[in-house]
């Protein structure tokens, strides 16, 4: 393990179908924006949770994943596929396989790691009204759709 400080998890959602596959968003991220991508030279994620509950590793954790601006140098980021309903509305469309999956994934983290905090994407968002906490309206995105903090602490 490298000497890259970490401290926090950062929980995130896709915000596409609960279907996709680790591999798309990972091709996605890295693939040129002329091509369509993002152009990054990482995936946005250092795991990937998908539906099954399979966790693919993207990025190393001694690596740097693309996952939230100005956080990325000392986080870890997990990302479960879904995040959005039918409609496209943002909405917690974790599966139980994905839930338990996110929880034995954090927990092993923290064994190794310590005791991180967690947080959702959501949570990163800047304090605009200065009173301590990030409100709904406050939040930048809706990811990942639910209270990671609550859930994950």
């Amino acid at each position: 393990m490298s000497g890259r400080r970490i401290r926090r998890i950062v929980v995130h959602c896709s915000a596409g179908p609960a279907s996709q596959r680790a591999a798309d968003i990972i091709a996605y991220h890295t693939r040129p924006v002329s091509r369509g991508g993002r152009g990054w030279k990482a995936a946005g994620y250092h795991y990937i949770v998908e539906a099954d509950g399979t966790v693919v590793e993207a990025v190393g954790e001694e690596g740097v994943a693309n996952g939230a601006r100005g956080f990325n140098q000392d986080s870890i980021h997990i990302c479960y596929t879904g995040g959005v309903d039918a409609r496209g509305k943002a909405a917690d469309t974790r599966t139980p396989a994905q839930k338990a999956a996110l929880a034995r994934l954090i927990a092993g983290i923290r064994k190794r790691r310590g005791a991180l905090p967690a947080a959702g994407h959501r949570d990163l968002s800047p304090d605009r009204n200065g009173d301590g906490r990030i409100t709904p309206d406050e939040w930048i995105k809706q990811c990942p759709c639910f209270d990671a903090r609550a859930e994950y602490g």
